[in-house]
Protein backbone atom coordinates (compact mmCIF):
# COMPACT_ATOMS: atom_id res chain seq x y z
CA UNK A 1 0.00 0.00 0.00
CA UNK A 2 1.44 3.37 -0.92
CA UNK A 3 0.64 6.51 1.04
CA UNK A 4 -0.30 9.60 -0.89
CA UNK A 5 0.10 12.04 2.00
CA UNK A 6 -0.76 15.13 0.01
CA UNK A 7 -4.31 13.88 -0.47
CA UNK A 8 -4.87 13.62 3.29
CA UNK A 9 -3.60 17.02 4.38
CA UNK A 10 -6.24 18.93 6.26
CA UNK A 11 -7.76 18.50 9.66
CA UNK A 12 -9.69 15.88 11.58
CA UNK A 13 -12.34 16.11 14.28
CA UNK A 14 -13.26 13.52 16.86
CA UNK A 15 -16.97 12.85 17.32
CA UNK A 16 -17.97 12.31 20.94
CA UNK A 17 -21.22 10.43 21.63
CA UNK A 18 -23.48 12.04 24.24
CA UNK A 19 -26.79 11.07 25.81
CA UNK A 20 -28.02 14.63 26.32
CA UNK A 21 -26.77 17.21 23.83
CA UNK A 22 -27.92 20.18 25.90
CA UNK A 23 -26.09 18.94 29.03
CA UNK A 24 -22.93 18.22 27.02
CA UNK A 25 -23.06 21.64 25.32
CA UNK A 26 -23.43 23.36 28.71
CA UNK A 27 -20.49 21.36 30.08
CA UNK A 28 -18.14 22.37 27.26
CA UNK A 29 -19.33 25.99 27.33
CA UNK A 30 -18.50 26.10 31.07
CA UNK A 31 -14.96 25.00 30.17
CA UNK A 32 -14.64 27.95 27.77
CA UNK A 33 -15.50 26.34 24.44
CA UNK A 34 -17.88 27.80 21.89
CA UNK A 35 -20.65 25.35 21.01
CA UNK A 36 -22.84 25.59 17.92
CA UNK A 37 -25.88 23.32 17.81
CA UNK A 38 -26.50 22.09 14.27
CA UNK A 39 -29.83 22.88 12.60
CA UNK A 40 -30.52 19.19 12.03
CA UNK A 41 -30.67 18.51 15.79
CA UNK A 42 -28.77 15.99 17.85
CA UNK A 43 -25.40 17.31 16.68
CA UNK A 44 -23.06 20.10 17.76
CA UNK A 45 -19.71 21.63 16.88
CA UNK A 46 -17.32 22.46 19.75
CA UNK A 47 -14.47 24.91 19.23
CA UNK A 48 -11.80 26.87 21.09
CA UNK A 49 -9.10 28.38 18.89
CA UNK A 50 -7.68 25.59 16.71
CA UNK A 51 -9.30 22.87 18.83
CA UNK A 52 -12.42 21.43 17.26
CA UNK A 53 -14.53 18.35 17.82
CA UNK A 54 -18.16 17.31 17.45
CA UNK A 55 -20.89 16.00 19.74
CA UNK A 56 -23.45 13.48 18.50
CA UNK A 57 -26.53 12.70 20.58
CA UNK A 58 -27.55 9.07 20.98
CA UNK A 59 -30.61 8.17 23.05
CA UNK A 60 -29.38 4.62 23.77
CA UNK A 61 -25.84 5.63 24.75
CA UNK A 62 -24.07 3.34 27.21
CA UNK A 63 -21.18 5.53 28.45
CA UNK A 64 -19.18 2.48 29.51
CA UNK A 65 -19.32 0.99 26.00
CA UNK A 66 -19.68 3.89 23.54
CA UNK A 67 -17.33 6.52 24.99
CA UNK A 68 -14.71 8.10 22.75
CA UNK A 69 -11.47 10.06 23.18
CA UNK A 70 -9.93 13.27 21.93
CA UNK A 71 -6.45 14.71 22.56
CA UNK A 72 -6.10 18.48 22.89
CA UNK A 73 -2.68 20.11 22.56
CA UNK A 74 -2.30 23.33 24.56
CA UNK A 75 0.49 25.82 25.25
CA UNK A 76 0.22 25.62 29.07
CA UNK A 77 -1.28 22.40 30.40
CA UNK A 78 -0.93 23.51 34.03
CA UNK A 79 -2.97 26.67 33.42
CA UNK A 80 -5.67 24.70 31.62
CA UNK A 81 -5.79 22.13 34.42
CA UNK A 82 -6.16 24.90 37.01
CA UNK A 83 -9.14 26.28 35.06
CA UNK A 84 -11.08 22.99 35.10
CA UNK A 85 -13.03 22.30 38.29
CA UNK A 86 -14.30 18.72 38.39
CA UNK A 87 -14.38 15.90 40.92
CA UNK A 88 -11.16 13.94 41.47
CA UNK A 89 -11.36 10.80 39.34
CA UNK A 90 -9.56 8.73 41.97
CA UNK A 91 -12.26 9.54 44.53
CA UNK A 92 -15.03 7.91 42.46
CA UNK A 93 -15.41 4.12 42.45
CA UNK A 94 -16.72 2.19 39.47
CA UNK A 95 -19.85 1.39 41.50
CA UNK A 96 -20.42 5.11 42.13
CA UNK A 97 -20.03 5.87 38.42
CA UNK A 98 -22.56 3.12 37.59
CA UNK A 99 -24.99 4.52 40.17
CA UNK A 100 -24.64 8.00 38.67
CA UNK A 101 -25.22 6.70 35.15
CA UNK A 102 -28.36 4.83 36.21
CA UNK A 103 -29.77 7.98 37.82
CA UNK A 104 -28.82 10.25 34.90
CA UNK A 105 -26.11 12.11 36.79
CA UNK A 106 -22.92 13.45 35.24
CA UNK A 107 -19.86 11.19 35.05
CA UNK A 108 -17.48 14.17 34.74
CA UNK A 109 -14.20 13.87 36.63
CA UNK A 110 -10.53 14.90 36.35
CA UNK A 111 -7.06 13.43 36.86
CA UNK A 112 -3.93 15.36 37.93
CA UNK A 113 -1.20 16.67 35.62
CA UNK A 114 1.71 14.27 35.09
CA UNK A 115 4.89 14.11 33.06
CA UNK A 116 4.53 11.07 30.81
CA UNK A 117 7.35 8.90 29.42
CA UNK A 118 6.22 9.64 25.85
CA UNK A 119 7.31 13.25 26.25
CA UNK A 120 4.08 14.98 27.19
CA UNK A 121 2.97 16.80 30.32
CA UNK A 122 -0.73 16.02 30.44
CA UNK A 123 -3.93 15.44 32.36
CA UNK A 124 -7.25 13.96 31.42
CA UNK A 125 -10.86 14.46 32.27
CA UNK A 126 -14.06 12.62 31.49
CA UNK A 127 -17.08 14.57 30.32
CA UNK A 128 -20.62 13.91 31.62
CA UNK A 129 -20.97 11.00 29.17
CA UNK A 130 -17.62 9.39 30.06
CA UNK A 131 -15.78 10.56 26.94
CA UNK A 132 -12.08 10.97 27.71
CA UNK A 133 -10.43 14.30 26.90
CA UNK A 134 -6.65 14.25 27.28
CA UNK A 135 -4.90 17.62 27.40
CA UNK A 136 -1.16 18.03 26.98
CA UNK A 137 1.91 20.10 26.29
CA UNK A 138 5.17 18.64 24.94
CA UNK A 139 7.90 18.42 27.59
CA UNK A 140 10.92 20.55 26.87
CA UNK A 141 14.17 18.65 26.73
Amino acid sequence: MSFRGGLWRGSASAILPVADLSRAADFYRALGFEVEIADVGGYAFVEAGETRFHLSESADLDPFVHAAMVYVYVADVDAVHASVTLEDADALSHDELLRRWRTGESLARIRPVRDEPWGMREFSFADPDNNLVRVGTPLTR
